[in-house]
């Protein structure tokens, strides 16, 4: 039985690590109840304990994602996973094929609804899987909409996601999503998630299942980031895009010369944080940027013990060394 307060009877029922390998068994999901016992985060995080979590009247975003996480984590385990329900504390590179942060937002603009999913700034091939397969699944059994432009910089620098800030953070290699499930202040979203965690839970542990079933734990390119070297702007009027493709959101016009640090790229653009402030993130196209001279990661080590060469981009891009 639910634990969660109900409105009206009518509601709906340069990181580099150890080339390790994976010890075989069963599959490992880490579900994190984002808020829950917060105030045991440990002190290098004792800023963070006073991060309750979204609140209306009675309905405390805190109750919410322990109820979903705990659906989850019984539905996995349901189907052969190993699941571990963690706490805001992480353990200490805490390493599993998923780990996916539940959470639910909250906000008083106009037209504010639905769900949004982020990885890592840095994020591995295996990330980006697993961020598709639950935007794949959770708004099929939740009906609700994504709240596409709401992304935001505390997602993608989620303190779990930060192993070269915190001791108390996820290992590197793990694949690893942030999920906000909704609106705690949004009364149409309110209703779904209060009224029906059930069906929150079916699409979160649908899209891990998705995402495990083409999970190969061996192949460390997959579990691997690429870092590039920095770049600036190349041309007049650059615009900063929520989104790869010539439809998505303009959020602001870059000045040329602007130095920007690449993260991932995709089809002709690039996903870029601006320099001098994290909180300017978006897509520029891969022709309106150029190489600084010179310019690569110290070292060239990234996760997995991979190195790029700058020699070989832009007209390719960066070429990858796996390591033994």
């Amino acid at each position: 039985m639910s634990g969660l307060p109900r409105r009206a009877a009518a509601f709906p029922t340069a990181l580099a690590y150890p080339a390790t390998m994976r010890a075989p068994g069963p599959w490992r999901v880490g579900i994190q109840a984002g808020h829950w016992r917060v105030e045991e985060l440990p002190d290098e995080q004792h800023r963070l304990r006073d991060s309750t979590g979204a609140r209306y009247g009675p309905f405390r975003e805190a109750d919410l994602n322990l109820e979903v996480a705990g659906r989850v984590a019984d539905l996995l385990r349901s189907s052969g996973a190993v699941v571990d329900l963690l706490p805001a504390r992480i353990p200490p590179g805490y390493r599993a094929d998923a780990f996916v942060s539940l959470h639910a937002d909250g906000a008083y603009r106009a037209g504010a609804r639905g769900w949004k999913a982020a990885t890592p700034w840095r994020a591995s091939a295996a990330a980006r899987e697993l961020r598709e397969a639950l935007a794949g699944t959770f708004p099929r059994f939740t009906g609700l909409p994504e709240d596409r432009y709401g992304t935001t910089f505390y997602m993608r620098g989620y303190y779990a996601f930060s192993p070269h800030r915190y001791e108390h953070a996820i290992d590197p290699r793990t694949p690893a999503v942030i999920l906000e499930m909704g609106f705690v202040t949004v009364g149409q979203d309110r209703e779904v998630l209060f009224g029906n965690p059930q069906a929150a839970a079916l699409g979160i542990a649908a899209g891990i299942l998705r995402f495990l079933s083409g999970h190969d734990p061996y192949d460390r390119g997959r579990m691997a980031v690429t870092l590039y070297p920095m770049m600036r702007v190349a041309a007049q009027g650059a615009e900063l895009l929520s989104h790869p493709g010539r439809d998505a959101l303009r959020l602001e016009e870059l000045p040329e010369g602007t130095l920007v640090r690449p993260l991932h790229r995709e089809n002709g653009w690039f996903e870029v944080m601006a320099w001098g402030s994290y909180r300017r993130f978006g897509w520029l196209s891969e022709a309106a940027l150029e190489p600084l001279a010179g310019a690569e990661h110290p070292g060239g080590l990234v996760h997995g013990q991979v190195r790029f060469s700058p020699s070989a981009w832009p007209s390719a891009p960066p070429r990858i060394i796996l390591e033994a």
